[in-house]
């Protein structure tokens, strides 16, 4: 082989590999919860081309609770997630490197729901209560809604009964007393259940979702994050307005039954709350709410400050990139 050949062959070698790594590279890992009733917003960046367009291959990964999701992101299982701002303030608050990009919905879309033998929060003394795991989200939430209408959490039995549907199946059948779920299972007269109180309505100041990843991403492949920051704020407006492409990929992603009203139900309470945000906003006043909350309970020092967990970088320039 002559020496021009081999290096001809070596450089094509080379352009093959460069190849292969930057489509590695293009490749992002997102979490979310298992999906349900408004899976059309969240699922909209990697299923309506939002994430594509930005030159992402976004591949969505389903978790029951947020608590795995931020164990999967510490471990480099993922490259972000949507999810509660709960864990990533705990696991902050103690030293790891996690930072919140944005919060896509500023609003909880939960409900507390009971059986017909449950007439008020007041009732749940010495009851079960539904969660989907200690320090989650809907363990977090049916603690407030219970320290508000005067019931001590100690006074009730949580119980960790898995997903939303899970946790409403497990209601249905009253092995457990109340549960935390999203407020679109109101929509089916047929489970029977009652509504104690609507999470959205009793705490206004508790976020729902923020985009968490890891600080050395933000390091290290900022020009991704900038370009999954554009594509959730491309999506997510391009779903607050059309709501017949958001059902119809909610009910294909979330694989709803004909005829079930879910996902209607849940796209006119998203738009109607305005619980999704497309401006990926940081709240820090309601971070701040959360932190003295989590204080309350003895799961974070009081005097932490969320902004330390904060980029705001990330979404400015994805606004940038957006509004261009």
């Amino acid at each position: 082989m002559s020496i021009k050949l081999g290096a001809f062959l070596a450089a094509i070698a080379f352009a093959l590999l460069s190849a292969t790594t930057l489509q590695a590279e293009d490749l992002w890992r997102h979490g979310t919860l298992v999906p349900k009733g408004d899976a059309g917003f969240i699922y909209m960046a990697a299923e309506g081309g939002f994430a594509k367009a930005e030159g992402l291959d976004l591949k969505m990964l389903a978790f029951q609770n947020d608590t795995l999701m931020m164990k999967a992101l510490i471990a480099g299982e993922l490259d972000s997630y949507e999810g509660s701002p709960i864990s990533p303030l705990i696991a902050g608050s103690k030293g790891a490197d996690v930072k919140i990009l944005g919060c896509t919905w500023p609003k909880l879309t939960y409900s507390l729901f009971s059986h017909d033998g449950i007439g008020s929060i007041a009732a749940l003394k010495g009851k079960k209560v539904g969660i989907s795991a200690p320090g989650s989200l809907p363990d977090l939430v049916a603690r407030a809604l219970l320290k508000q209408a005067g019931v001590a959490p100690s006074e009730v039995s949580f119980v960790a009964a898995g997903s939303d549907p899970e946790r409403v199946r497990a209601l249905m059948a009253k092995t457990i007393d109340a549960a935390i779920s999203t407020s679109d299972f109101a929509a089916q007269p047929e489970l029977k259940l009652k509504t104690l109180a609507v999470a959205s309505e009793a705490l206004p100041q508790f976020m729902r979702q923020c985009v968490i990843t890891r600080g050395e991403l933000v390091r290290s492949k900022r020009p991704q994050l900038v370009a999954f920051i554009a594509s959730e704020m491309k999506a997510y407006g391009f779903a607050l307005a059309h709501r017949d492409r958001v059902v119809a990929l909610t009910r294909r992603v979330a694989g709803l039954p004909p005829g079930d009203p879910v996902a209607e139900v849940s796209y006119r309470e998203v738009v109607e709350r305005r619980a999704a945000s497309p401006a990926v906003e940081i709240d820090l006043d309601k971070l701040r709410w959360l932190r003295d909350l989590l204080a309350e309970d003895g799961r974070m020092a009081a005097k932490f400050d969320p902004a330390s967990l904060t980029d705001t970088s990330i979404r400015e320039a994805a606004l940038m990139r957006v509004n261009k």
